[in-house]
Formats: C-alpha cells, sequence, structure tokens
C-alpha cells in the first residue's frame, strides 16, 4: 500500500486535465469553414463574383463578394487547427 505522502507527491505531479474539452467546437470550426471554402471556391469557379439577395426588411437587394466566403471559411478553418490551449498557456508565463 502507498504512503500518503506518495499519494501527495503523485497529485503535485500530475497536471490537471481540463473538464471541459474545445473539440466539438474545434470540429465544426473546421466542418463550416470546408463547407464556406468549397461554396466560394465552387462560385468563383462558374464565374459568380457576387451574391445578391433581398432584405425584406429594409426592402433594398443586398449584395456581397464570393471571395468573403473563401475567406471567412479560411479564418474558420485556422480557428479549428490553431492550438489556442497552447496559446494559452504560453501567454501566462
Amino acid at each position: 500500500m502507498p504512503s500518503v505522502e506518495s499519494i501527495v507527491e503523485l497529485r503535485i505531479m500530475r497536471k490537471e486535465q481540463p473538464s471541459f474539452s474545445y473539440a466539438p467546437f474545434r470540429i465544426m470550426a473546421v466542418l463550416f469553414g470546408t463547407i464556406a471554402v468549397a461554396m466560394g471556391w465552387e462560385a468563383i469557379s462558374q464565374g459568380y463574383l457576387w451574391n445578391s439577395g433581398y432584405n425584406a426588411r429594409i426592402g433594398n437587394e443586398t449584395t456581397g463578394t464570393t471571395l468573403s466566403w473563401v475567406i471567412i471559411g479560411g479564418l474558420f478553418i485556422l480557428a479549428g487547427i490553431f492550438p489556442w490551449r497552447w496559446f494559452v498557456n504560453r501567454s501566462k508565463r
């Protein structure tokens, strides 16, 4: 049977495991980013440089670039892949 002192030493040596996992959010960010990049890239390859829509609230036609879909998707992919926990731990030093 291990002594009380060795159990205390083991507790001190072990790092606490985080109780909250960001894995589902990271997977969703990468998935959404991949879909956004694919949609924007396909629209650009077919020659559609602008997305147009209708805003019923103000009654105007709205437009946005398809390149923005590629950029936003790329940012989501980077946010999902980037090791945020490592970055936060390094910034605390």
